[in-house]
């Protein structure tokens, strides 16, 4: 399996979001402007779900979206637990809690 490419982008070029992973380009966001420890997280999160694609693409297998965002945030935690918990506070903002509700009711 091949490393993804990583970049820190300005937090304007991903707001809402704190990062993202584009398994078809292997290239992670990750925002610039977010604490050490929520980036580090964050890598390890998004890292994740790009080997996770790449597993159930090798086996021929669905990708579901809300277990990848278990296994990845479970991943992530285990690693970097305080990173962890700060992005786990810093999401109980109005804007991010609007940006769950739309991606789990668009499925993504």
């Amino acid at each position: 399996m091949k490393n993804p490419k990583i970049i820190y982008v300005s937090k304007s070029e991903l707001y809402p979001a704190f990062g993202d992973a584009d398994e078809d380009a292997l290239k992670i966001r990750i925002r610039k402007d977010l604490p050490q420890s929520v980036q580090k997280f964050l890598l390890a999160h998004e890292t994740y779900h790009i080997k996770d694609w790449q597993r159930l693409a090798e086996k021929n297998k669905e990708y579901y979206w809300i277990w990848g965002e278990i296994k990845a945030n479970s991943y992530g935690a285990l690693k970097h637990p305080f990173g962890f918990l700060l992005c786990v506070i810093m999401s109980l903002q109005p804007y991010r809690i609007k940006l769950y509700l739309e991606r789990f009711w668009k499925g993504e």
